[in-house]
């Protein structure tokens, strides 16, 4: 998929996202490698309402450092937008990020610590897992859930951290405790899919409390 299908593709997800309470008002963002040069990618620019996102309001950022590289006057970075660039240098075959706040992910409470930084939180082994790509019949799989950190690179760093010491987790998505998760995928469509999942699973979670 070209730059401008793949930006209009994340526009729309942005408006589905947003009619499903996902991404009220400005929170969340969400991005796509540039399969043209593989090393940059574009995520939405801060302030911006999720239900009224246009193909335009993107920024262009380094994969390699978050460095901004483009952006129409008046647009900046997302919030997020260290975390997304950790998940890019992190994972080279992921092409798209996508970052939202649902009731249930904010319902739920781990009490991860803020010296801990983050914990591995068991997942239950239903149906709904196969849409990660695991098969296992009853897997034992955890998530990992992190503090959420008023300064973002923060929470970005325990991540990069956690993918460097723990390595790659066996699910396609992390968790930001008290703020929403965070899945990818090789694709756009990929990535959509998890995230459906993932929903699922912690409304799950949720109603097992």
């Amino acid at each position: 998929m070209d730059l401008i299908s793949s930006l209009q593709e994340v526009t729309r997800l942005s408006h589905l996202y947003y009619s499903r309470q996902w991404m009220f008002a400005t929170a969340g963002n969400l991005s796509t490698r540039d399969n043209s040069s593989h090393t940059e990618f574009w995520i939405t620019a801060s302030g911006k309402h999720k239900g009224e996102l246009k193909d335009t309001d993107f920024v262009c950022v380094s994969v390699k450092d978050g460095t901004l590289l483009s952006a129409k006057e008046g647009l900046k970075p997302s919030a997020e937008t260290s975390i997304h660039q950790v998940l890019y240098s992190q994972m080279p075959n992921v092409g798209s990020c996508l970052h939202v706040h649902t009731l249930e992910s904010n319902l739920l409470e781990f009490g991860v610590g803020k010296e801990e930084g983050y914990r591995e939180i068991p997942i239950p082994p239903i149906e709904i897992i196969k849409a990660f790509g695991i098969w296992d019949e009853k897997p034992s799989l955890t998530m990992p859930v992190f503090y959420n950190h008023t300064d973002v690179p923060t929470i970005a760093n325990q991540i990069k951290r956690y993918f460097t010491t723990v390595g790659i987790p066996k699910v396609p998505f992390l968790l930001i405790e008290g703020h929403g998760p965070t899945v990818w995928g090789k694709t756009i469509a990929e990535a959509n899919k998890h995230l459906e999942a993932v929903h699922f699973l912690l409304q799950v979670m949720a109603r097992r409390v």
